[in-house]
């Protein structure tokens, strides 16, 4: 792929994608397997590949087109699993495809489902690019341009095999449009691209005005920036890694960009832009500027769902696990936030069922009646004494752990419990076990735990520098995000502890609809980075100088070498 290698700086990416779908209408019909090719310059290219249990039937029609049956999806991650990993390893690449909206259609519509944001990713289409550059061929379809460049297309419509064609036809294009076209970078491919079909005037008065007086003045820096109209009024509010590339971004290839992005475009007539130390700054800034300023293209973003947590412990000694939208200082521990109060109501019956937490109220245990779930041996009973306080308090330090990502014994035995389900024929019941399993495994594979712990001591996570972009310092105490810095150097990390816990004195109080969307903006964020980061727990007997040295000694380890992430406590 030397022709799309070298189209390429070093900061960009091609993520040339394929989706197999049960029909042909985004809204109605569902993805069942979708596979993606990351090139990049440096030639490190990356795969990502799955198979998706789409929930329905897979029509015959569709199983002899593309070989995948029904039974060969049952128990593979559904879209609520995969199109958020398929986001991640796409980041800000450009969206690559055969006939870009299709597949961007059934990706977008999985989005929404999943009350998420559609792409805003560049796009680039080889079935666009291929009429620019071959108006004589009369099919411009995947096949007849594999046989027109004599390509294999042996084992085509699975997504893998597609997206490997693709890239192949790409390459060739590309190839064409260096040696026809003069093209020498992606961004004049891009606007090639959509020249036939422009159906937004690029070179439009306000577009040439902002390419000529803003966007010189962008800064190389990561920061929020405003989309404002000519009344000055948000029309929507962004966050990049380098306001500069970002932003600009938005004034290449108009063409190419989605219909919404375009309705963007012919509505801008401004930019302002706020520059923060981090990206990850600039991820929390944004989420609360969204939500006090509403802009109508972050529609999607702007609407709040509380998140659920889960509650155990506090000053009831035989304590169950129960959900909670708003955290305490209760001297309870409270973990979260889940996705969805669905979710956290499954986390607690797994706990129940395989720790035998009590679950009763207070006045059913008050009674000392013996309950039907003590019967069949699903609760400890402290009701009737069979368990002390003290042997309780070690079920809930099990629950805890559990919690925080010791899944192994709880997994091992749901698939003992699925596997007889299987062998009494109550296939229903051995499907639903089987769905706790992915869950407890998603939830540790994404976030590291099953739940993540809000309150306790200050925590501090330090992400390790990479590229041209400064290594980052994240405070979190009482449950809230209390400081985030740059680190400049190793030196500095001493000084920024200390400051921090002068500067960032949080006050023990309910995590507002804010501050609980930023520490979710956290998690997926301490996900991303999770090679990179290392988090330190202060020690209740350690002093803040004490601390903000160990803290110094963890990243210094880490700048040599030291595998992460690894949690110091």
């Amino acid at each position: 792929m030397r022709a799309l290698h070298q189209l390429l700086t070093s900061d960009e990416s091609l993520v040339v994608t394929d989706t197999e779908t049960t029909g042909l209408h985004a809204q109605v019909n569902r993805i069942i397997e979708i596979a993606a090719q990351k090139i990049t310059p440096l030639q490190n290219d990356e795969w990502f590949s799955e198979l998706i249990d789409p929930g329905l039937s897979i029509p015959s029609t569709i199983t002899r087109i593309t070989g995948i049956s029904s039974s060969m999806v049952i128990g593979k991650p559904t879209s609520e699993v995969v199109i958020p990993q398929f986001q991640m390893f796409l980041d800000e690449g450009i969206f690559v495809a055969h006939n870009i909206r299709f597949d961007q259609s059934f990706i977008n519509a999985e989005l929404e489902r999943l009350g998420l944001s559609p792409m805003t990713n560049r796009g680039l289409c080889s079935l666009r690019l291929a009429r620019r550059l071959l108006p004589g061929l009369r099919s411009k379809s995947l096949g007849n341009l594999a046989r027109f460049f004599r390509i294999p297309d042996e084992g085509r419509h699975r997504a893998a095999r597609d997206v490997e064609i693709t890239t192949m036809v790409l390459e060739r294009l590309a190839q064409i449009a260096i040696d026809e076209h003069k093209i020498t970078d992606i961004h004049e491919l891009l606007s090639l691209q959509g020249k036939t079909y422009s159906k937004v005037n690029p070179f439009s008065k306000h577009v040439i005005e902002i390419r000529r007086d803003v966007l010189p003045r962008l800064p190389e820096a990561p920061g929020v920036y405003y989309m404002k109209d000519g009344k000055g009024k948000v029309l929507y509010v962004g966050k990049a890694k380098v306001l500069a590339k970002r932003v600009s971004s938005y004034f290449t290839a108009i063409e190419a960009h989605p219909p919404r992005l375009r309705q963007l475009i012919a509505k801008v007539r401004g930019i302002d832009w706020d520059v923060t130390t981090t990206e990850l700054h600039a991820l929390v800034f944004e989420s609360r500027q969204i939500k006090e300023l509403d802009p109508p293209f972050n529609r999607a973003q702007t609407k709040y769902i509380p998140r659920p947590y889960l509650r155990i412990g506090g000053a009831d000694p035989f304590p169950g696990l129960t959900v909670q939208v708003i955290v305490r200082e209760d001297g309870a521990k409270y973990y979260g936030p889940l996705k969805n109060r669905s979710q956290a109501k499954t986390v607690v019956e797994i706990a129940e069922k395989y720790f035998k937490l009590r679950n009763c109220s207070s006045t059913e245990f008050g009674s000392g009646k013996r309950c039907v779930r003590a019967d069949i041996g699903r609760c400890a009973a402290p009701c009737e004494q069979e368990i002390g306080a003290d042997e309780y308090a070690a079920i809930v330090r099990s629950v805890c752990d559990f919690l925080e990502g010791d899944i192994a014994e709880v997994c091992d035995k749901i698939t003992v419990d699925m596997l007889r389900a299987s062998e009494r024929f109550t296939f229903e019941e051995a499907a639903g076990l089987r769905d706790w399993i992915e869950l407890l495994d998603t939830r540790v594979r994404q976030y590291g735990s099953v739940a993540t712990p809000v309150a306790g001591p200050p925590m501090v996570h330090l992400c390790l520098a990479v590229g041209n972009e400064l290594g980052t310092f994240v405070m979190v105490d009482n449950g809230q995000i209390s400081a985030i810095e740059a680190i400049p150097s190793l030196q500095a990390v001493k000084t920024i502890v200390l400051r921090s816990f002068e500067d960032n004195v949080t006050e023990k109080s309910a995590l507002d609809r804010i501050q609980v969307d930023a520490r979710r903006i956290l998690d997926h964020w301490l996900y991303q980075n999770r090679t990179r980061v290392q988090s330190i727990g202060k020690r209740p007997d350690e002093t803040q100088v004490q601390f903000a040295h160990r803290a110094f000694e963890v990243y210094k380890s880490i700048e040599n070498g030291v595998s992460a992430p690894i949690i110091s406590q």
